[in-house]
């Protein structure tokens, strides 16, 4: 099972992209992914990398500092664009064809891909084909440190007309229920059959899910209900 990743629109943001094999090595929770250091409120605006970050973390917890804020986009058709992700779980299982990224299902394991960038509020954006097949998932999603505010996109091999927009807050699910949505239009398209735009909006009041730009959902930040504004 092969998911595809084509050329990537990235603004502000860290992915986290995970393909999880349910059915060959038993069910995996995507908040199970650990991250090495820890993220203080405010530094998810800095330009650079987590591991850079964890000296500033004390002054950022008391004090507000602004930063350049920078867009980024990834081509895969680029030799070395695979090498600005960290390739966390069975890195054999993800590699570069001319014009894409490949993420590779197999009996021993599937793959996880962290781009390694973390952001305050922005925008995530991916050219995707996603897997199909029985027992098979594939996502991406923002995640802070442990315990993970998160927001999800997610695609179940067997319904592969579908996608599942998720969020959490401190590791809990908040919503039951994800929201189901298909691509736009009054016919849903297959998702496995080809590429098709996703994309996560994180703002101050509210988080917002795209297909081709089409705004398919849109979480408003309320007073007394939590809010995954930590999802980075």
């Amino acid at each position: 099972f092969n998911t595809l990743f084509n050329n990537y629109t990235m603004g502000l943001f860290k992915l986290v992209a995970l393909l999880l094999a349910a059915g060959f090595i038993g069910a995996v929770d995507s908040r199970a992914i650990n991250y090495p250091v820890t993220s203080a409120s405010g530094l998810d605006s800095l330009s650079g990398p987590r591991s850079n970050h964890t000296a500033f973390a004390k002054a950022l917890n008391t004090a507000q500092t602004s930063y350049m804020c920078k867009s980024e986009y990834i081509d895969f058709s680029d030799s070395a664009a695979l090498s600005k992700f960290n390739i966390a779980w069975c890195p054999q299982n993800a590699y570069q064809t001319s014009n894409s990224v490949v993420w590779r299902l197999t009996a021993e394991c599937g793959t996880t891909m962290i781009y390694p960038w973390d952001f305050q509020y922005g925008k995530i954006e991916a050219r995707v084909r996603v897997s199909p097949g029985s027992g098979v998932v594939s996502t991406i999603l923002l995640a802070g440190p442990d315990p993970a505010d998160e927001l999800d996109w997610e695609w179940v091999g067997k319904d592969t007309y579908t996608a599942q927009s998720m969020y959490f807050v401190k590791g809990q699910r908040v919503d039951p229920n994800a929201a189901f949505v298909h691509t736009p239009g009054d016919t849903p398209q297959d998702m496995a059959a080809g590429f098709h735009n996703y994309a996560i909006e994180l703002n101050k009041d509210s988080v917002k899910w795209y297909i081709d730009d089409w705004l398919t959902r849109t979480l408003p930040k309320l007073d007394g209900v939590p809010f995954p504004s930590g999802a980075s």
